[in-house]
């Protein structure tokens, strides 16, 4: 039988593990949406057994705006996911899916999602990523901070959006 600790640990890699393949389809799934939304054709969307490496296979889409959205669209989708998980209370998870996003936003490696955009836009893909650095790095403070402060974000986002 496991001690506490070791359970403790147990968890907290299945659900490490359980958010890094959730972040790879919501990721990828956001490109696919795009590529739908401009009349293209997806024919694959994988995720790695552990999460950390993912791609989706689509037809061509033409244009650098449709390219470019189709590009960021990944990045974007899971910008808003972790605005959103703050709703959650569970720091945690918007901490996680902020700090992906923006170790992504600034990964210019060859064949991801911010370097295909500089291909298309040149510096101005800087400007991009300096964005989305900023935003996921609000959002992850945010979450810290109202862990710190023992707030919950979750009843006065729900009241806001019910009073609209």
């Amino acid at each position: 039988m496991l001690k506490n600790g070791a359970l403790t640990i147990l968890a907290f890699v299945f659900i490490l593990w359980a958010a890094n393949i959730s972040y790879g389809y919501i990721h990828e799934a956001g490109h696919a949406l795009v590529v739908k939304s401009l009349g293209g054709q997806v024919y694959e969307i994988y995720v790695n057994p552990l999460g950390t490496d993912a791609y989706t296979l689509h037809s061509y889409v033409s244009g650098i705006i449709g390219s470019v959205s189709v590009e960021m669209a990944g990045l974007v989708v899971t910008t808003l996911l972790a605005f959103f998980a703050l709703i959650s209370d569970y720091a945690p998870l918007p901490v996680f899916v902020a700090l992906r996003t923006a170790i992504y936003a600034l990964n210019y490696a060859p064949g991801t999602d911010i370097y295909e955009v500089h291909q298309l836009l040149g510096n101005a893909s800087l400007l991009i990523s300096a964005i989305l650095v900023f935003l996921n790095l609000a959002c992850a403070i945010i979450a810290v901070r109202a862990k710190i402060k023992n707030v919950s974000l979750r009843k006065p986002v729900l009241e806001r959006l019910l009073h609209l």
